[in-house]
């Protein structure tokens, strides 16, 4: 039994469209637009791309599809749009089912996460209206606990805050995240998000009436979310062109702070003695210093945060939950290298078109991993490419992490502020003897202090705070774990620098011709593709 998720919208401000195909209680293949179309989160466009590359990854036709699952409930007559779309484009529809937008969220999360019972909390902007949502999981039953309507969000807070210091929303909330390690939490901001032990409440008069008339169709990217009254209890709101200074810093910092707060609240208020597992998802569960306070804190023995948290999840999330409904179970999800792929004989091709200087090399991890200890940049492009907004070993830019300079030198490759961090990549098993706190994080959800040993290991990966978002690369990573094992080998360092093979705002590369565009047009050194090793023209 086939069914295909989707996330998308036609022409409306819906953001992140994605796919994603199960076959039974096989995640088959997962895609999002924003790949195919080079355009960054494909905002208010409808998944075609993804489902056409899906579709052929199992090699089936629309008409092999049992079910399309989609996760809205309140969107009028979205059932009749999608069979004339997919009669349209493909010539055939299968039945539709509906998953409300908040469990298709959870369903990524708990149902892929390999706990029998969690407590899961999902918090966005909003989603059928609702802005956050408390579930206790149970075998393959999820229970409904709590509910926050629309404009009560904590992901409306932060994209308002990530506005007002300079930043595009649903795109910067992170270098809020990355901003706030500079800074100090010593701005009130509880006129605008007052926390209680209860929950949190959200200040709307400080919203503009357009993201309250019109939501949820309006454009935040474009339009502001607050209004003039923001600037009686603030200093002027920043303007992208303006230096950062230090009370943008501590604006930062408080905003991280009381976004913790929030979840914290909820947290306390819901959990119960007997809940050890949680899941988090929802786009605020991309923030991976929330998430790796929530592991310090000790409240849970496992915390589980699914590879694409925020919306384009939910294509996998309503599919999956549409297959439990059907008597589906789900083993955990390993991996999220769901995407497409390109063999050695369709790289080859392109490179010979193109006039690249290239070799054929017979043991890419090793050759990647010698460059790497010698100082080099490498556009690492491998096998199907990850799902989610993070880089994880198959289109990821790399670095040795032991240079500190190699910070502000990929920094200026991939034109992105100096502020920001970078993750190290690092074999789970060396993970505990430099971390003085740690988890399975596979999929870079969780930021853990760094020891000393780490500290001095990692520097160029290494924040400010001394903390990393650490990748945890396991034995079944592949060809990544090979590389980097070979780079330990070398070195005696057993990780290495990695960010997403991407400029600032673009997608993550998706096909091999992007890879080479981006090494003929940045300041990095080669390019691993397949089996060959390219480097600039001599």
């Amino acid at each position: 039994m086939y069914i295909l998720g989707l996330h998308g919208n036609f022409g409306r401000s819906d953001h992140d469209g994605a796919s994603a195909l199960i076959c039974d209680n096989q995640v088959v293949a997962v895609a999002e637009e924003e790949r195919f179309l080079r355009q960054k989160h494909a905002t208010g466009l409808f998944p075609y791309e993804s489902v056409r590359s899906c579709l052929s990854q199992a090699g089936i036709t629309i008409e092999d599809v049992d079910y399309l699952a989609f996760p809205r409930v309140t969107w009028q007559n979205f059932a009749e749009r999608l069979q004339a779309y997919f009669g349209f484009q493909f010539g055939h529809c299968p039945e539709v089912k509906f998953v409300q937008h908040h469990r298709a969220h959870v369903a990524s999360a708990y149902h892929l996460s390999g706990f029998p019972n969690a407590l899961a909390l999902s918090i966005d902007r909003s989603g059928d209206g609702v802005s956050l949502a408390v579930y206790r999981c149970q075998g393959t039953e999820l229970e409904l606990l709590h509910e926050e309507g629309f404009p009560n969000s904590i992901g409306l807070f932060a994209a308002l805050m990530t506005q007002y210091l300079g930043f595009r929303s649903n795109h910067g909330e992170y270098k809020v995240m990355g901003l706030s390690a500079f800074g100090k939490p010593d701005v009130d901001l509880s006129f605008l998000m007052d926390v209680t032990s209860e929950g949190y409440q959200l200040n709307d008069q400080y919203l503009h009436e357009e993201v309250l008339r019109k939501y949820p169709a309006f454009p935040t990217e474009q339009l502001p979310i607050f209004n003039d009254k923001m600037a009686e209890h603030l200093p002027p709101r920043r303007t992208r062109d303006m230096p950062l200074e230090s009370h943008h810093a501590d604006l930062a910092a408080s905003t991280q702070a009381t976004l913790e707060a929030a979840v914290s609240a909820i947290l306390n208020r819901f959990r119960q003695p007997s809940d050890r597992h949680l899941c988090l998802c929802g786009g605020v569960a991309h923030n991976s210093v929330m998430n790796g306070n929530v592991v310090a804190s000790g409240m849970f023995e496992s915390v589980y945060v699914p590879p694409a948290a925020g919306d384009a999840g939910t294509a996998l999330g309503a599919a999956v939950q549409v297959a439990v409904d059907l008597g589906q179970e789900f083993s955990p999800l390993q991996t999220a290298c769901l995407g497409p792929e390109f063999d050695n004989g369709q790289i080859q091709q392109l490179l010979d078109a193109s006039g690249a200087h290239y070799e054929t090399v017979d043991d890419p991890a090793q050759r990647t991993a010698q460059l790497l200890a010698e100082g080099a940049t490498v556009a690492w492009f491998q096998g199907r490419a990850e799902f989610g907004p993070r880089a994880l070993g198959a289109r990821s830019l790399l670095a040795n992490p032991c240079n500190a300079a190699m910070k502000d030198k990929v920094n200026l490759i991939k034109h992105r502020e100096k502020f920001r961090p970078f993750a190290p990549s690092a074999l789970h098993e060396c993970c505990p003897e430099r971390f003085s706190m740690y988890g399975d994080s596979r999929f870079m959800s969780f930021t853990f202090p760094a020891n000393d040993q780490g500290l001095s290991e990692f520097p160029a990966a290494i924040h400010v705070d001394g903390t990393a978002r650490v990748q945890s690369v396991l034995d079944t990573d592949g060809l990544y774990y090979q590389m980097i094992s070979h780079f330990h080998e070398l070195t005696g360092i057993p990780a290495v620098l990695n960010t997403s093979l991407n400029s600032d705002w673009e997608p993550i590369v998706h096909r091999p011709q992007d890879a080479l565009a981006f090494l003929n047009v940045t300041a990095t050194e080669y390019l691993s593709i397949g089996n060959f090793l390219v480097s600039k023209a001599p």
